[in-house]
């Protein structure tokens, strides 16, 4: 093997560690995320206000602003989509890294697809995360604040742009195995 290959094999094992506990913690934040909206939509009121009174938050001035529990629960549920989101992209971007600890070419039409689709997620994201932004913002100081995430747009055509170069690398990687 290549030592260019061999440190990208190194490389690609600790990645796929670091990856995994993010894979990890982002699917704890999920199971966090749907058991805060099964509190706010199948308890009693009871737990419910219990539950809403950990989100009061104090100003500066003193005053408290409390969350409507639809409000919350509206946040929650974007909450669930940006992270489940972000658990696919952790996912596709795993399922590469680990083709590559394999000892696997990287230039490879599953590769090629798993990279469009996390640019595809990026996209996505970057949208749903700026109505989170917003709503956040609308939600605890009373201002709908929209800013449109343009580096998660710019990041999200990058890796597309990636994807298209692996598509190259891919029809390369084909024409040198049918020559050898």
């Amino acid at each position: 093997m290549k030592p260019s290959q061999e440190k990208i094999r190194d490389m690609s094992k600790k990645i796929s560690i670091i990856l995994r506990l993010g894979f990890i913690v982002s699917n704890v934040i999920v199971i966090l995320s749907l058991i805060a909206i099964g509190i706010l939509v199948f308890l009693g009121e009871e737990t419910k206000s219990s539950f809403l009174a950990a989100f009061d938050v104090t100003a500066i001035n003193g005053t408290t602003i409390s969350i409507e529990a639809r409000s919350l629960l509206i946040m929650f549920i974007f909450m669930l989509i940006d992270t489940i989101l972000i658990s696919l992209a952790i996912f596709f971007v795993y399922a590469v890294f680990d083709e590559l600890r394999k000892g696997f070419t990287p230039f490879s039409h599953e590769n090629t697809a798993r990279i469009k689709k996390i640019a595809i997620i990026t996209a996505i994201l970057s949208i749903v995360g700026s109505c989170s932004d917003a709503l956040v913002d609308y939600y605890t100081i009373g201002e709908l604040t929209w800013r449109v995430n343009i580096i998660g747009m710019i990041v999200a055509i990058i890796i597309y742009c990636i994807s298209l170069i692996f598509s190259y690398g891919c029809d390369l990687q084909r024409e040198s195995d049918e020559t050898l």
